[in-house]
């Protein structure tokens, strides 16, 4: 980490600086100024004359803050200093959630954002994609091959990167293709784990809707899978709900009357 990055924070309450690390702290007692630390980011832009660009990755956990709001030091920053921001995130709607964009309660309400959205990738543009990784590394691959892993992998260019990865190491497309779905299935069923941390009443009922829409389902199908299990009728409302957190948080989608998993290995961790 540069010096003067480290100088230019020393100082400000609730940041520690170790090593290569900036640590920002968050408890009462040693709770960090974000817009002090946003100021002395601008400062760098000023003085060096450069564009500063601050990055949140999987911004979506940023609701899970207590006791402090980061809208308002990033509206501050937005309105006042030479900054730029960036929000990714493989939640998109709870990005939107943290963010408040259209709230007119939020901070950051009215301001003007850019919108870049990363589709998955079709059949013709994975196997490109594989191609061109596996050309760098001088590995052949056979047509075939780059098709069995489109048909079984989904074009997410994030379980294409791990497939790439695992047929360098074991140079076998099976091993490479078994390894990249254990990876998935077992990070995306992490992920749904902690989805679930503040919903564990309904924990049951996530489950359900997941395991009914594996392969597609309409409403109607959600609704009577619930209540079968349960033996009790539950407001329509409930289920709506139920179904839009699952869409907010990237697990399910909504093509049409039907809903089904984002991606082929969500479907297989169910």
């Amino acid at each position: 980490m540069p010096d003067k990055l480290k100088n230019l924070f020393r100082g400000i309450k609730g940041v520690n600086i170790s090593g290569l690390e900036i640590r920002f702290g968050w408890d009462r007692e040693n709770k960090v100024d974000m817009s002090n630390v946003l100021e002395k980011l601008s400062e760098i832009s000023e003085k060096e004359g450069k564009k500063v660009i601050i990055v949140f990755d999987e911004s979506q956990e940023l609701r899970k803050l207590r006791g402090y709001n980061l809208l308002y030091p990033i509206a501050y920053a937005y309105d006042n200093l030479k900054l730029r921001f960036i929000f990714t995130g493989s939640e998109i709607g709870m990005v939107y959630k943290f963010l408040k964009l259209e709230d007119p309660k939020s901070p950051l309400y009215g301001r003007a954002v850019t919108e870049v959205y990363i589709n998955p990738f079709n059949k013709e543009m994975a196997i490109e994609f594989l191609k061109r990784g596996f050309d760098e590394v001088k590995v052949k691959v056979s047509d075939e091959e780059l098709e069995d892993t489109y048909n079984n992998l989904g074009g997410i260019p994030g379980w294409l990167t791990y497939y790439g990865f695992y047929h360098i190491q074991y140079k076998d497309h099976k091993t490479a293709l078994e390894k990249t779905i254990l990876t998935g299935v077992e990070l995306i069923r992490e992920e749904f784990k902690n989805f679930l941390l503040n919903r564990q009443e309904a924990k049951e009922r996530y489950y359900t809707i997941m395991q009914v829409c594996k392969q597609g389902c309409r409403w109607s199908e959600i609704k009577r899978a619930i209540e079968a299990k349960e033996g009790v009728r539950i407001d329509d409302k409930e289920v709506t709900g139920l179904i839009r957190n699952l869409i907010d948080a990237s697990f399910l989608t909504k093509e049409g009357e039907i809903y089904r998993p984002t991606d082929a290995l969500i479907a297989k961790a169910f």
